[in-house]
């Protein structure tokens, strides 16, 4: 599914709905994804930057397990723990998000611009938040400075993954990604369900460090590879069409390249 979500206009966008056909002796998943939300939740991490200072934003909107790359794979929290931000921030804005069918993880991608120079490009991997009062939290973040800026958008794409059949489960339905239930019966959801359909094998040279994520129902994944000299390679897909589609690729260069 795919929706095109004016950055000016977010608050008025409401969830989106799948509905697969289901095979014989299955019931369709139905999808309360909302890639709106998570175009919003980029655009307030870049408002509260501007307004707190860059990496306390950071700091502020990382899930505990959230990483970045500073030549090799490092946990936020800890890089961040003592930076000083800069006297003023790097402003980004987000041009596309993908969702699972779920709601419980995501991505955005988008443009950012230096205070002074440089421009460039970057990924940021989102996940709900079952507690507290942060619905949702980045747990990846990378890019890059570009020669050229990336071509304007006036709407923000949002696509959200179709949902596979799934057999009746013996105990009834799950809650709604997002409801009271789901947040009051956090501690009874199930495990990650396996990915809805196979991703290529991780490929990538000796020394390398590669790491598979998913969202909860695995109508969403992504992979992040860093080289041994450095670089990375970001990869996402989505279950689409009865299989998980490629849905953004980049590479980006070793920090100071």
């Amino acid at each position: 599914m795919k929706r095109l979500i004016p950055l000016a206009f977010l608050a008025l966008s409401a969830p989106a709905l799948a509905q697969p056909v289901p095979d014989a002796g299955q019931r369709p998943q139905r999808a309360y994804a909302n890639p709106s939300a998570l175009i919003a939740a980029d655009i307030a991490f870049a408002r509260l930057a501007r307004e707190k200072g860059q990496w306390t934003a950071f700091r502020e909107t990382a899930d505990d397990a959230a990483e970045m790359f500073e030549g090799k794979r490092v946990l936020a929290k800890a890089a961040l723990k003592d930076r000083a931000d800069p006297p003023a921030p790097v402003r980004w804005a987000p041009q596309s998000a993908w969702i699972s069918c779920d709601g419980t993880a995501g991505l955005t991608f988008g443009a950012w611009q230096g205070a002074a120079v440089g421009t460039g490009e970057y990924v940021t991997v989102w996940q709900r938040q079952f507690k507290g009062k942060t619905d949702w939290k980045w747990v990846l973040d990378d890019g890059q400075d570009l020669s050229q800026p990336l071509r304007a958008v006036d709407w923000a794409e949002g696509k959200v993954a179709d949902c596979p059949a799934r057999k009746r489960p013996d105990e009834g339905t799950a809650p709604q990604p997002g409801s009271k239930r789901e947040r009051k019966e956090v501690s009874k959801l199930p495990p990650l369900r396996v990915l809805a359909g196979p991703i290529p094998s991780a490929s990538a040279p000796a020394g390398s460090d590669s790491k598979d994520s998913q969202s909860r129902d695995g109508t969403f994944a992504w992979r992040s590879v860093v080289m041994p000299d450095g670089s990375r390679r970001f990869t996402a897909w989505i279950w689409k069409d009865g299989q998980m589609q490629e849905a953004i690729t980049r590479t980006f260069k070793a920090n100071g390249a």
